[in-house]
């Protein structure tokens, strides 16, 4: 049973990134050692990176807000589902827009990342928890519907799902921290948040699909390529979803 003592959680979660940097430094993907892009030895570091760095953290985080008095999810109904990460509030919240972004993800094809929107709006609106689970399940979704044809191989479709789910639980964890420890409404407060989840997000992706899995040829010409592309829709979007979802929450009855 993972740990939510706080002062222990954090410990876990800054131990476990610590070591997946090291161990991602220890095996030099920059370099031809592990071989050509998504080489076997790519992809195998690429799933200790996710799980280390992104998804073991994001279920550490999503076990410690829903025992956290201080975070209120939306709608009273809510109130008493709280108390696990697979409540029926919370599971049903995350099935619906689990949905909703496996196939807005269909449009990525042409470089426009719709997914971006509702990620950015779960992550205010609804807390980690909601995320860890809608992402994981959803990118599964997505990729079975068409809706990752960027992806190289199906190898990869859980490690893709853990950095996903990884990523914007944590995001979402730290939104909330910044955001909601306090009742009393911040515009600074959310706009240092939403930075929070770019930055957190921007890893997220450039630490594994792009370094893990590359050498550093490969990886800077991808990095250039996504944001000449749909990185900064992806940005766009993030931030247009995580204000709707802020002001949702602040309209809805906690």
């Amino acid at each position: 049973m993972l740990p939510t003592k706080k002062p222990l959680a954090y410990s876990i979660i800054v131990g476990s990134i610590v070591l997946g940097i090291i161990v991602v430094l220890a095996f030099q993907p920059w370099g031809p050692g592990l071989g050509p892009s998504f080489s076997p030895a790519r992809i195998a570091l690429a799933y200790v990176d996710a799980f280390l760095t992104l998804f073991l953290p994001g279920v550490i985080v999503a076990m410690l807000f829903v025992k956290d008095e201080r975070f209120k999810m939306p709608l009273i109904r809510a109130g008493k589902a709280k108390k696990t990460v697979f409540s029926t509030y919370i599971l049903t919240a995350a099935a619906v827009v689990a949905a909703v972004y496996a196939v807005g993800g269909i449009l990525t094809g042409i470089n426009i990342d719709i997914p971006a929107l509702i990620t950015g709006f779960t992550a205010t609106y609804f807390g980690p928890a909601v995320s860890l689970i809608a992402w994981f399940v959803g990118f599964f979704v997505r990729w079975t519907i068409g809706g990752a044809p960027w992806l190289r191989t199906a190898l990869l479709v859980p490690t893709l799902a853990m950095v996903d789910a990884g990523t914007w639980a944590l995001a979402s964890y730290i939104y909330w921290r910044i955001a909601r420890v306090s009742s009393k409404y911040s515009v600074v407060k959310i706009a240092l948040g939403i930075i929070a989840m770019l930055a957190i997000h921007l890893y997220g992706w450039t630490s594994v699909y792009a370094w893990a899995l590359n050498p550093a040829p490969a990886a800077i010409a991808y990095i250039a390529f996504a944001f000449s592309t749909w990185y900064p829709t992806s940005v766009v979007f993030i931030i247009l979803g995580a204000l709707v979802g802020e002001a949702m929450y602040r309209k809805a009855k906690i």
